[in-house]
């Protein structure tokens, strides 16, 4: 048996407690009942509460709204702020797009420029071109005049001369012949600068044709070589045809990017006009039109095996 058993053992056998005699009502009168006058109490509290409740649920209601209020004034201002912060975005991304329309404006004016002193630079380069043509022309006024005077001289030696005694190689023709030539040198000339001024308005491309050009030449008259004699010049670009021409166009459409490139040459004289607007007049027993790399250009006359290049 174990300690547990043996304490209730005990218990069991110990004697019963009596109860006091008067407890009960000793008891009885010690409760304290709570009074009818706590309870009126406690109802006028309820009503008092009842009467309030209204009054409290509006201020509550109206603290709520208060609140709900000063929340929704934080926000628009917050609103407003970034508002305020777009709109200087904005004014300062439509500044930065009127300075980039200026420098796009100052760019093309600067190219606009740029270009416009390079066209200056060419045309000034033209009129020094223009200027030693007509300083050759009046030159060649002077020419003619001297021709025309060992022309009649020349007539009035023959005069005198006896028809026996005559040499064969007459030095007068041979005058004519070289002047000819110097004068289609200066067709040449002015065609090949009419070419150049063309291209300059057409990608620095030379013209196809001579009609093509006929703005820039002054008259179709430059077109017939002085020694050519089957054909006729045309007084006017209406009247203009095929049968108006001496000289052939041997690159049509040329690029001026290469300068040694034969344009235009004379099949009378063996002159030619090169596309850098220069004129050469070579010697047809030495120099030879030739093909280089699929480009016509002046080579020399080989004696034996292919053509050397100038």
């Amino acid at each position: 048996m174990n300690d547990i058993e043996q304490t209730e053992t005990l218990l069991r056998k110990a004697p019963r407690l009596k109860v006091p005699s008067g407890l009960r009502e000793k008891l009885q009168a010690q409760i304290v009942l709570p009074r009818a006058q706590d309870s009126s109490r406690d109802r006028a509290s309820l009503g008092l509460l009842r009467r309030w409740l209204p009054a409290l649920s509006l201020s509550a209601f109206f603290l709520a709204c208060v609140i709900a209020i000063a929340v929704q004034s934080n926000i628009l201002s917050g609103l407003r702020r970034e508002n305020a912060s777009l709109r200087a975005s904005g004014e300062n991304l439509e500044q930065m797009r009127q300075e980039n329309l200026e420098y796009q404006k100052l760019r093309a004016e600067t190219q606009q420029l740029e270009r416009l002193r390079q066209e200056n630079l060419e045309l000034r380069q033209l009129q020094n071109e223009v200027a030693r043509l007509r300083q050759e022309l009046q030159a060649l006024s002077a020419l003619k005049a001297e021709n025309q005077r060992l022309l009649t001289e020349r007539k009035i030696a023959e005069s005198r001369i006896p028809a026996d005694a005559r040499p064969e190689e007459d030095p007068f023709e041979a005058a004519r012949k070289k002047q000819e030539r110097i004068n289609c040198i200066n067709n040449i000339k002015q065609i090949g600068l009419a070419a150049r001024m063309w291209s300059n308005d057409h990608g620095d491309n030379l013209p196809p044709d001579f009609l093509t050009m006929s703005n820039e030449l002054n008259s179709p008259r430059v077109l017939i070589c002085p020694g050519d004699t089957r054909r006729s010049a045309a007084l006017t670009w209406s009247e203009f045809g095929a049968g108006n021409v001496s000289y052939e166009i041997i690159s049509p459409g040329v690029s001026e990017t290469d300068p040694a490139v034969v344009y235009v040459r004379c099949p009378i004289h063996n002159n030619f006009g090169l596309v850098d607007g220069s004129a050469q007049m070579v010697d047809a027993s030495q120099h030879q039109l030739v093909q280089k790399n699929g480009k016509w250009v002046i080579g020399r006359r080989p004696q034996n095996g292919p053509p050397s290049y100038e």
